[in-house]
Formats: structure tokens, sequence, C-alpha cells
């Protein structure tokens, strides 16, 4: 089981990206009709994807984060991984296939570390 203290430079930058790419999801699915419920539903979301992404920018380090900041990091690596798997299935050349199947790994390993 690795601890916290495994996190590297890289992995705090497969955080940001999966949680850059959930945010932008979110700002796909806010273009659609939303109820007013699912529409504050998705807010939250972005807000809180967006203060942990933010606090990554300023401070880089895993301990920056507090305890369910965490959580929600754990939170936009899972929406990444979904989304990574939904474009596995768009017209894709080896190269980018390999591309993504690299990232979603990263993004499962981090996943398992924050889980441990």
């Amino acid at each position: 089981m690795k601890s916290l203290a495994s996190i590297n430079a890289k992995d705090i930058e497969t955080i940001k990206m999966a949680l850059n790419d959930a945010i932008s999801d979110i700002n796909v699915e806010l273009k659609n009709a939303l109820s007013e419920t699912k529409m504050k539903e998705v807010m939250e979301y972005k807000t809180r994807y967006t203060r942990v992404y933010d606090k990554l920018r300023t401070n880089p380090s895993i301990y920056a984060l507090a305890e369910y900041e965490l959580d929600i990091a754990a939170g936009g690596l899972n929406d990444a991984i979904e989304m990574l798997e939904e474009n596995m299935e768009d017209d894709l050349d080896d190269q980018e296939k390999s591309d993504i199947l690299t990232y979603k790994n990263d993004c499962q390993r981090v996943i398992d570390i924050l889980a441990g």
C-alpha cells in the first residue's frame, strides 16, 4: 500500500488535468437544459472541482489539500476515467488510444493511492 507521500509532481499534474477535464465536461453539461435541482448539483461539483484545482495550481502538493478535498480530487479522477472510457469508442488512431490508456492508468493509480 502506498501512502500520500508517494504522490509526486507528475501525479499532481494528473490530478489537475483530471479536474480540468471534469470541469470542462461540466461546462458542456451546463449548456444543456437542466432542471433547477440538477443545475444546482452540477454547479456544486464545478465549484468543488475548481476550488481544489486552484489550490493545487497555487501549491502543487498533495499536503495542500484537506481530507475532504482529497475525496473531491478522487471524484474528479473518477469522472475523468469515465470520460476517457466514453472517448475510447471514438475514431482514434493507435497513438491517441495509447495516450488515453496511459492517462487513464495514471488516474487509476492515483485513485488507488488516495483510497489507501
